[in-house]
C-alpha cells in the first residue's frame, strides 16, 4: 500500500514538471515570435510617392509675385514650404496646383483673389482710440506700419496703420494680400507619406518670417493657418 502511494505521488510530480516545462517552452516561443514580429515591423519600408496626391507631405520652393511683377515672398529667404496636400494648411489655389507634380518638376500658375485671400472687406478697417493701445506699442506706431492684434479666439491678426491723429488710429485688418491676384513659380523638392498626426507645416511664413508686412496666422507664401 505504501509503495502504491509513493508511485502515485511521483507520477503526480512528473505530470506537474511536464506541464511546467511545456508552459516555459510555450512562453519562450511566444516571446521569440513577439520579438520577431516587432523586428519585422521595424524593417517595413514605406515607398516614397512618385507623384503628389492628397494626403502627401510635400516640400515646395516658390517665388510669389503680384500682377505688377512685385515679388511679395520667396522661399530663398526662409526655406521651402512644407505642408500636407488637401489638409487646408495652405490657400486653395496653392494646394490644388501641386497635385500631380513630381520631384524637381516646376510650374508657374496664377491664383485669383477668390482662391487666395478674397476681396478687401471694408468692415475690417476700424478706428481705435489711442488711449486703448498700450504706451509701449503706441510709441512705435507709424503710418504704413503694422500692429499685431489678438482676436477673442486667440488668433493673431496683423493690422496695417492707415492714418493717425492725436486721439485715434485707423487700422486695416484685412490680409496684406486681400484683393490681389497672385502668381507663383514653384518647384517640388520632396514628396513623402504624411505622418499620422501633427502639424507639418514648416518653413516659410509658417514660422512667422513674413518680411516687414508680417502675416500673423495667414501667410503670403500660401500658408493659411485656420486654427
Amino acid at each position: 500500500m505504501v509503495a502504491k502511494k509513493v508511485s502515485k505521488t511521483n507520477t503526480s510530480k512528473m505530470d506537474v514538471k511536464s506541464k511546467t516545462d511545456a508552459k516555459l517552452k510555450s512562453d519562450v516561443k511566444t516571446s521569440k515570435d513577439s520579438k520577431t514580429a516587432k523586428s519585422e515591423k521595424k524593417t517595413v519600408k514605406v515607398e516614397k510617392p512618385s507623384m503628389v496626391a492628397n494626403g502627401h507631405l510635400v516640400s515646395v520652393e516658390y517665388v510669389g509675385t503680384l500682377d505688377s511683377g512685385e515679388e511679395f515672398d520667396n522661399s530663398k529667404n526662409h526655406g521651402p514650404i512644407q505642408f500636407v496636400v488637401g489638409s487646408g494648411q495652405v490657400i486653395k489655389g496653392f494646394d490644388t496646383a501641386v497635385l500631380g507634380m513630381k520631384v524637381n518638376q516646376s510650374k508657374k500658375f496664377n491664383i485669383p483673389k477668390n482662391e487666395g485671400y478674397g476681396d478687401i472687406n471694408p468692415e475690417m478697417v476700424q478706428v481705435v482710440p489711442l488711449e486703448k493701445i498700450p504706451d509701449h506699442i503706441k510709441s512705435q506706431l507709424k503710418v504704413g506700419g503694422f500692429l499685431v492684434m489678438q482676436a477673442p479666439t486667440g488668433q493673431q491678426i496683423p493690422a496695417k496703420v492707415l492714418k493717425m491723429d492725436k486721439k485715434t488710429v485707423s487700422l486695416d485688418m484685412n490680409h496684406p494680400l486681400a484683393g490681389k491676384n497672385l502668381t507663383f513659380n514653384i518647384k517640388v523638392v520632396d514628396i513623402n507619406v504624411a505622418p499620422e498626426a501633427g502639424d507639418c507645416c514648416g518653413g516659410g511664413c509658417g514660422d512667422g518670417d513674413c518680411g516687414d508686412d508680417g502675416c500673423g496666422d495667414e501667410c503670403a507664401c500660401g500658408h493659411d493657418h485656420k486654427g
